[in-house]
């Protein structure tokens, strides 16, 4: 009997699951990206490891459960997995592209802490929306890692990714209070990269919140959003957020004050 597969393997399994292309080439390091875990030694030693379809490793489930299989192996390099089956599902950027993409969103794992933190500087470097500039968030990968052990132990705080094709295309970041009677309370950071905006990782990045959040008794999400910012205004509200106030010249950019809205939804 087929034992079940590897807990560190169902991300990948989900990433073949929203797959709709009949070929797939990705990266080592994409798969890794997916995963959010390291390949073992074997994945880019031998090639037989990629080729296995039966017991006692599993790890192959996480795509011929989906109806891929793998057709090229180039070790430490790349994969390559096609599909005989026509696909149909709603997790994709464009169901009219030529070779359509996929996407999954997933808690981040320690073994993530340098390219979260180079996706932020990424972010930053692109819109003025965020509170940070490029290069003044002080942040080390050794921090961010002890920062999510402790997140782990307190239970309602965490960053969830939206991994495209082994790419990290954007983040949410839920942080819960400690303080006992406002546990049921979290703020929400959501960031997007410029050249997937408007695809809808967004709303599927602040759905995974909610789910998230629900399944940790938090009842109330907070954020806040500079009052220019017409997108994400508009992709909260048609989420279900409602403005409470307004906080005065909260903002200074470009020697111009600017307010902030400050947006609550109750789950």
């Amino acid at each position: 009997m087929t034992k079940k597969m590897e807990k560190k393997y169902i991300p990948l399994a989900n990433y073949f699951e929203v797959a709709l292309q009949q070929e797939i080439t990705l990266s080592f390091s994409e798969l890794e990206n997916i995963m959010g875990q390291a390949l073992p030694n074997a994945a880019y030693l031998n090639k037989s490891w990629w080729k296995k379809t039966k017991p006692p490793l599993s790890h192959y489930l996480s795509w011929t459960n989906a109806g891929y299989h793998v057709i090229d192996v180039r070790l430490g390099t790349s994969i390559t997995f096609s599909c005989t089956q026509t696909k149909t599902t709603e997790n994709n950027l464009s169901k009219s592209e030529e070779n359509p993409s996929a996407y999954i969103i997933r808690g981040i794992e320690a073994s993530d802490a340098r390219s979260f933190i180079l996706l932020q500087e990424e972010i930053f470097e692109q819109t003025d929306f965020m509170y940070n500039v490029q290069n003044e968030l002080d942040l080390t990968v050794q921090q961010l890692r002890k920062n999510l052990t402790y997140w782990k132990q307190l239970k309602n705080r965490t960053i969830l990714l939206c991994v495209l094709n082994g790419i990290f295309a954007g983040y949410a970041v839920v942080h819960g209070y400690k303080q006992t009677k406002a546990r049921h309370v979290a703020s929400v950071r959501l960031a997007v990269k410029e050249e997937y905006q408007q695809k809808g990782i967004g709303s599927a990045l602040m759905k995974a919140v909610e789910n998230w959040s629900i399944q940790r008794d938090i009842s109330r999400l907070e954020l806040s959003v500079m009052e220019h910012n017409n997108v994400a205004l508009h992709l909260f509200t048609k989420i279900g957020f409602k403005q409470e106030g307004i906080r005065q010249n909260a903002i200074k950019l470009n020697d111009t004050y600017i307010n902030e809205y400050n947006l609550s939804k109750i789950l």
